[in-house]
């Protein structure tokens, strides 16, 4: 009888131990979880972007767009430029500078003037800033009312072009045409291509 209560009782003391083993694993398990799913206060400010000193630092030496104004107030950023003949910051792939008037404050001219009635051949006079010029040259062109070339040919500075200041000039084209109006076009001598140092004036005209 004692053998078999002493039986029973380590039974007893062995499903003991068993449970508690049990219920200390289901605990571990429930603490390793929470250990793990609470953030790391490093790892958090790397994933949510926070910015360390050293980018801070560089980022503000980027310069942002818009704060490149030039000294007529453009934005290059934007794409815009100075114009001169037209006196504002435009954007040359969206319009081009031209004007079409007799005179700006960087070019005039004297002859022909709007509306005049051209006969072959013309001459055409006027003054223009040095810059317009390259080699003592200007460009001009005749063209039609469709912008067709009736002739390109140039004008020469009849003083010093070398400077900024007006420059007089002067050239006499021949033509034919069979159109009964257009434009005589003087534009700035650019060698460079740059649409930026692009520069033109349209004189209204008509034809005999």
């Amino acid at each position: 009888m004692t053998m078999n209560y002493n039986h029973m009782n380590k039974g007893k003391f062995l499903i003991a131990v068993c449970i508690v083993i049990v219920i200390a694993a289901v605990a571990l398990r429930i603490f390793y979880k929470e250990d793990t799913s609470t953030p790391n206060p490093e790892s958090t400010a790397s994933t949510t972007g926070t910015i360390s000193p050293e980018n801070t630092a560089s980022s503000t030496e980027t310069p942002l767009l818009g704060s490149d104004r030039d000294e007529h107030g453009c934005i290059g950023t934007a794409g815009y430029a100075w114009c001169g003949v037209k006196e504002k910051c435009i954007r040359f792939f969206e319009e081009p500078c031209e004007i079409l008037a007799a005179s700006t404050s960087e070019i005039a001219i004297f002859s022909p003037l709007p509306g005049t009635v051209l006969a072959s051949p013309f001459s055409v006079s006027g003054q223009a800033k040095g810059t317009w010029f390259f080699e003592a040259n200007l460009p001009v062109k005749l063209l039609d009312e469709n912008d067709n070339i009736i002739l390109a040919h140039f004008a020469t500075a009849t003083s010093d072009w070398m400077t900024e200041a007006l420059v007089p000039f002067a050239g006499e084209l021949a033509f034919t045409t069979a159109a009964t109006s257009g434009y005589l076009l003087i534009s700035k001598d650019n060698p460079s291509d740059l649409p930026q140092n692009d520069a033109a004036i349209r004189i209204p005209v008509k034809f005999k």
